[in-house]
């Protein structure tokens, strides 16, 4: 991320993802893309390089409370399930039977003009956040965090807290 005066760039590479909060967090926007097998531009970027994509059957538990779901679908070649990546070379190099025009590490770049007025922060973060979260729910927590620390500052009690916010 690139911060210029008002002006904010993104670039990003695989499971990375940019999140804009604005209107103390009435309103969220992804300003990036996940660069996924299962995401169509890039499943078919894949197909049309000569590689496969498949899901796999793995059953995973989607974040807590969350739905069970399938497992996450990967590429070939590297078996990964990113379609774009800094290194992994065992996917892209042809002497490790990998394919150079499969796996990229192409950056998208996104632009995004800030205002002090509406727009409160952004987030950065990857798949240890996003395969259990969505978009909405990281701000939420975000948020929520937010709230709860300001609370402590101001001395008010919280959940986590004891009496006048003291543990």
């Amino acid at each position: 991320m690139l911060i210029i005066d008002d002006d904010v760039w993104i670039g990003n590479t695989g499971d990375s993802r940019a999140i804009l909060s604005s209107n103390g967090g009435q309103k969220f926007t992804s300003i990036s893309n996940d660069h996924k097998p299962s995401e169509e531009p890039e499943r078919k970027r894949i197909l049309k390089a000569g590689g496969q994509v498949y899901q796999n059957n793995n059953i995973m538990l989607a974040g807590p409370g969350g739905p069970v779901t399938q497992g996450p679908v990967r590429v070939i070649p590297g078996r990964l399930s990113v379609s774009r990546t800094f290194g992994d070379c065992h996917a892209k190099m042809e002497k490790y039977n990998g394919n150079p025009n499969v796996i990229i590490v192409d950056p998208e770049i996104h632009h995004v003009k800030i205002s002090d007025d509406s727009h409160d922060f952004i987030i950065l973060g990857c798949d240890g956040i996003f395969d259990r979260m969505n978009t909405e729910q990281s701000d939420q927590e975000i948020w929520g965090t937010q709230i709860i620390t300001l609370l402590q500052q101001m001395g008010a009690q919280t959940p986590s807290s004891g009496q006048n916010g003291k543990k």
